[in-house]
């Protein structure tokens, strides 16, 4: 092993570690706020009670489940840490997530890239906020990124262009392909019964899909249309949809009836005018920079060094990036601007 290997596994060593401990620090100091609350008590009722209450409330009762079987290991009370004990699921998520942007990264860019962003999902703050909240944020996200991650697997052009007549089109084995197609079905499914807001990151997900059969945005794929190579990795993508949403089909219509008749009124101030929009998307890009709680109280602050940061990272913008710029960005941004445009439209 060479030096520099050495040093980079150390370094990605110490940033998992630092992430570990971080989401430790101080968890369970805070008591329960509402909507955990209901978590720890949904999570107490038996299995056909916790499905029937979530069958008449907002969320899917994926979480409510794990939570269900993790308290019947570990039996948090109040004597007994109740509110470090429940937060524990939310951590092991929040440290897969960290953990799955390096192989990540690693594919779309390279190692150098992903260890740095390894890095700043340790620290970020948002990361650590929604690592030590019970509730299923962590959860539907690493979620999300396991659907990212086989896709990629699925589409992403790594091999060498002259690869073999054995192997199918970017250097993938359709046999291994399709392990990933099932890690993305299994990983939907779990995600859509988690969080209806799943949704938008598959939606994000598909369109990533189309983009790598119908465009060249990568480096070694240069045909502009559905060609004939393309048709296998297009059906099997459609057959995992078809999989994904039968799987799905048995909540669909409480899903339905949620949304379209939600059980619950209105919480949110309706967007009415453009200040109220523009307030509302720089108070998230502030969030998603330094975190829930901004040190300062103008969140315009944020999203001007959210735009400086995004301006910078084009100007290092490359051809041989293109694919992974192409993915990171329709990945962070289609699902919050389609859930906007919805509220915008809606209110």
């Amino acid at each position: 092993m060479s030096i520099g290997n050495h040093r980079q596994r150390l370094l990605l060593l110490l940033g998992i570690l630092s992430a570990f401990g971080l989401r430790l620090f101080h968890l369970g100091q805070e008591s329960l706020w509402y909507d955990e609350t209901v978590s720890v008590v949904l999570a107490r009722k038996s299995v056909p009670a916790l499905i029937a209450h979530t069958a008449g409330d907002i969320h899917p009762p994926g979480y409510y489940l794990l939570l269900h079987l993790w308290q019947q290991l570990v039996n948090p009370t109040l004597a007994h840490g109740l509110e470090y004990l429940f937060a524990w699921p939310s951590v092991l998520f929040g440290m897969l997530m960290v953990v799955l942007l390096y192989p990540l990264g690693r594919r779309l860019f390279a190692p150098g890239v992903a260890g740095v962003g390894l890095w700043l999902a340790a620290m970020h703050p948002y990361q650590i906020w929604y690592s030590q909240e019970v509730r299923m944020y962590t959860v539907g996200a690493t979620l999300g990124l396991l659907c990212l991650w086989a896709a990629v697997n699925v589409f992403h052009a790594t091999a060498p262009v002259n690869t073999t007549a054995e192997r199918q089109p970017h250097g993938i084995p359709q046999g291994k392909r399709r392990w990933w197609l099932l890690l993305y079905v299994i990983a939907g499914a779990l995600g859509l019964y988690t969080l209806y807001y799943f949704l938008f990151l598959l939606i994000a997900v598909n369109l990533l899909a189309l983009c790598y059969l119908l465009l060249p945005i990568s480096s070694q794929e240069h045909s502009s249309n559905l060609s004939p190579s393309s048709r296998p990795r297009f059906l099997d993508w459609s057959g995992a949809q078809l999989l994904l949403l039968l799987l799905w089909s048995p909540w669909l219509p409480i899903f339905w009836r949620q949304a379209t008749a939600p059980p619950v009124p209105p919480w949110r101030v309706p967007w009415h005018s453009v200040t109220t929009l523009l307030a509302a998307g720089s108070e998230s890009i502030s969030a998603l920079v330094v975190g829930q709680s901004a040190p300062f109280a103008d969140h315009w602050v944020w999203l001007l060094i959210g735009g400086l940061l995004l301006s910078t990272a084009f100007l290092y913008y490359t051809n041989e990036q293109q694919a992974g710029v192409t993915v990171v960005l329709l990945y962070a941004l289609l699902p919050i601007t389609l859930i906007y445009l919805i509220t915008a439209l809606l209110t």
